[in-house]
């Protein structure tokens, strides 16, 4: 907190659960904020209005933005309030009431949302009047290390001089002006270090339990291998017939990785693919959840799909399993509180809709159905329960078919977590690693 009451406005990029709510709301009581806004995913801004009524029992003034356009216009230009809770799509719609005031303190959560500097949202959030800004984010670079422009850029507008320039500095591009690599690290982790805090873990939690990673490797049955197999042999065969000049392109490559969502849908379940109903992945999930769930935790269960999410729920339907997932209506919060207070809700699957802003340190079991490309995308996952709060050791375990895509990705996942941390990003595999992927005699 002292380092953002100095700087005024600037990134807490701290890891997941290490307080970055708290902290924020104790910048708001130190400098006697009258008006706060806060941006936040859809999906928590109802457990921010908990979270705020939880640290600030004294206040509670605080309204979250939602309803018909003139129900939202008669809550921004309500006086009474002291904090004002908006998801990030509002601001495209509500800029004009938004600025109504000038706000004493804006606060970003997950403001990975506002990493892309050509976006709307980005570019509305940071027209809004305030004295002070502090963006929010467990993991500052998700994907590219120019991500991190767009938000310094919010807190501290020209603190990172001209975005092309920045680019130039520290980016190279290839032939169609698409970003290959990085720079000049070094460097911009300094000038980075005026703007931004981040604190890991480790560093600062050791009384935090441990967290066991664990990988469960299986067989696919024949008739997976074989479907598997055809999948893969006809996405190498549009490869190998494509010309050598498109091959580098990045719409080929991000059209190659979209059909290879076949093959993680194959190794998840043949159902996504409109075949029988059979998984050697279900039934792999299933024999590990009895084994946990006779020791009395709770558990959740990752996947990319939410489609496999509504498959996992019927086959678990003896667990009477909770679901937090795009396709589910009503507050994400009201689920949490259920699961974390109800005794016979035991398992909560989710999807990426539930990856950011949730506290469910009741869960001590997490398990990955299946893997995301993004290594700070799966931190994102364990960071709902491996969190301050926590009492339990937690559990992580990666569900890995033999011989398929799931060892790929986590092949990559690992090779990331090497990486200095000067190498900022988490880039999207190129078509090379594509095609020895492909060929890899074990996949």
């Amino acid at each position: 907190m002292k380092f953002l009451l100095q700087v005024e406005s600037g990134l807490l990029g701290d890891d997941m659960g290490l307080g970055k709510t708290i902290q924020s709301l104790a910048v708001a009581e130190a400098i006697d904020a009258k008006k706060v806004l806060i941006f936040t995913p859809a999906s928590v801004k109802w457990q921010w209005r908990d979270e705020i009524r939880k640290f600030i029992e004294s206040d509670r003034r605080t309204t979250v933005i939602h309803g018909t356009p003139k129900k939202r216009q008669e809550l921004w230009h309500d006086d009474d309030q002291r904090f004002y809770v908006a998801n990030y799509e509002q601001v495209l719609k509500d800029l004009e009431h938004i600025n109504c005031r000038e706000w004493d303190l804006i606060i970003a959560d997950e403001a990975t949302k506002i990493s892309n500097p050509r976006a709307e949202v980005s570019k509305h959030i940071k027209k809004i009047r305030s004295k002070r800004r502090i963006a929010m984010t467990g993991t500052p670079i998700s994907n590219r290390a120019n991500e991190i422009w767009s938000i310094i850029d919010f807190c501290s507008p020209g603190a990172l001089g001209n975005y092309w320039k920045f680019l130039e500095r520290y980016c190279t591009k290839n032939q169609w002006g698409g970003i290959q690599g990085y720079r000049n690290l070094d460097e911009l982790n300094a000038r980075i270090k005026r703007y931004m805090i981040r604190r890991l873990k480790e560093d600062v939690l050791t009384e935090l339990p441990e967290k066991i990673v664990a990988d469960i490797s299986f067989p696919l049955t024949d008739k997976e291998k074989e479907l598997y197999r055809k999948i893969k042999e006809e996405i190498l065969h549009e490869i190998d017939h494509t010309d050598i000049v498109k091959l580098a392109n990045p719409m080929t490559i991000q059209y190659t990785i979209v059909k290879m969502i076949r093959l993680r849908q194959l190794a998840d379940s043949m159902e996504l693919l409109g075949q029988n109903e059979d998984s050697s992945k279900l039934a792999v999930l299933k024999d590990k959840l009895s084994e946990v769930m006779d020791s009395g935790v709770k558990a959740i269960v990752f996947t990319q799909f939410a489609e496999m999410a509504d498959i996992i729920v019927r086959e678990l339907k003896d667990y009477r399993p909770l679901l937090i997932s795009g396709k589910v209506s009503g507050q994400y919060s009201e689920i949490v509180e259920k699961f974390n207070t109800d005794e016979d809700r035991r398992i909560l699957v989710m999807t990426s809709a539930g990856q950011f802003g949730l506290n469910i340190q009741r869960a001590s079991v997490i398990i990955h159905y299946d893997q995301e490309w993004s290594l700070a995308k799966m931190l994102q996952r364990d960071g709902r329960a491996h969190r301050m709060g926590q009492t339990r050791g937690v559990l992580v375990y990666n569900l890995l078919a033999k011989g398929t895509i799931d060892y790929y990705i986590k092949r990559v996942l690992h090779g990331k977590s090497r990486i200095s941390s000067t190498v900022l990003g988490d880039a999207l595999p190129t078509m090379a690693e594509i095609r020895e992927m492909l060929r890899d005699d074990e996949l």
